[in-house]
């Protein structure tokens, strides 16, 4: 009688294992969703604050490098621009549709990704008891990105963008994601030249 109740222990044992490491496997890829990385770049030589108004750049230019009609449409678009004139307004920069300082391009980049983790698996009656194995899993990791352009010269001034894994929350509710990653963006914002 001890065999048979020492065998279901074991197989509990391990089913508790494979359980634990299926929640730890699912917890982490829950903390890589909400750990948006957020970027910039500019000329530090160059002082932002002489720039007053801005315009986004040619639609043409944006609609040639959509790629991904998922991605990329007009409910999108919208939600970017609205989002981005937001916070160059609460910075003083001013919308105009001619001539400005600045063009504002966007671009939106989605990859696939594999990422792994080790679990333990196996039981102390088999003999590979516990031997670790690597479990892959895909995921989908998105970046937006913000350029400002001056637009007399054509060169960049700043370049900002985040990039987060894309989640079904994200893909039920694009507003609040676009908002989110916008705002995020900007707070890299440069003040004024360093």
């Amino acid at each position: 009688m001890a065999g048979p109740s020492m065998k279901f222990v074991m197989k509990s044992i391990t089913n508790m294992k494979n359980f634990i490491s299926f929640i730890l496997a699912t917890l982490m890829l829950s903390a890589c969703s909400s750990s948006m990385e957020v970027f910039s770049d500019y000329d530090k030589g160059l002082d932002i604050t002489k720039y007053h108004s801005f315009k986004w750049g040619d639609p043409k230019d944006i609609e040639a490098s959509r790629t991904n009609p998922l991605y990329y449409n007009e409910l999108n678009d919208k939600r970017i621009r609205e989002a981005v004139n937001r916070e160059m307004a609460a910075r003083n920069f001013n919308a105009v549709n001619n001539t400005a300082e600045l063009d504002i391009h966007y671009h939106i980049v989605v990859e696939d990704k594999l990422a792994s983790y080790t679990e333990n698996s196996g039981s102390q009656n088999h003999p590979t008891a516990f031997t670790p194995r690597i479990v892959n899993y895909q995921y989908r990791q998105g970046t937006l990105i913000i350029d400002l352009m001056d637009a007399k010269t054509n060169t960049l001034v700043w370049r900002g963008w985040a990039t987060d894994v894309v989640t079904n929350a994200a893909r039920k509710n694009p507003e609040a994601a676009i908002n989110k990653a916008v705002g995020m963006i900007f707070k890299a914002f440069p003040n004024g030249k360093q």
